[in-house]
């Protein structure tokens, strides 16, 4: 038996922090969008609306981006907590997970280490290796701090 969501959106309460996550109910199978680093879930409205109704849509904001409270903890596996948690608060089983950027990042890992509760996963633009451990942070630091004259200059074309 199917049980019917309604449209649904709220605080859902993890660890330090509550992430605000938008639901749009229905029958159709479950996507969840993960967002790029810096992103919110708004950055979803056009794809969501071009996939209609078919599909019940789950977007959040991740710790403070967006609507989402500030949080003690920013690590990548408190990123993984909040996915669990966003999906057991909403009830979801199997969900297609679409990933942008670090998105993309974190719907391979959870889905490496679950793969028997998720569908599918769909990555896009997203960088693969070494960015999710202790090596990780240190190489993203190296990272912004070579491309850090280059981010203003980025950010008035919109590219960042």
């Amino acid at each position: 038996m199917t049980i019917k969501q309604s449209a649904w959106t709220g605080m859902v309460p993890v660890d330090d922090t509550a992430l605000y996550v938008s639901d749009t109910g229905g029958r159709g199978r479950p996507v969840v969008y993960l967002n790029g680093a810096y992103a919110d879930q708004s950055h979803w409205r056009r794809v969501i609306a071009d996939l209609g109704s078919d599909y019940r849509h789950i977007t959040y904001d991740e710790r403070a981006r967006g609507k989402s409270k500030r949080s003690a903890d920013y690590s990548f596996e408190a990123c993984i907590r909040d996915l669990d948690a966003v999906l057991k608060a909403r009830g979801v089983d199997r969900p297609l997970l679409v990933g942008w950027s670090f998105g993309g990042v974190l719907g391979w890992h959870w889905a490496d280490r679950n793969p028997d509760r998720v569908l599918g996963v769909v990555t896009v633009d997203a960088m693969p290796v070494g960015l999710t451990g202790e090596e990780g942070r240190d190489r993203i630091r190296k990272l912004f701090r070579r491309w850090r004259l280059l981010f203003p200059i980025a950010s008035r074309l919109g590219r960042v």
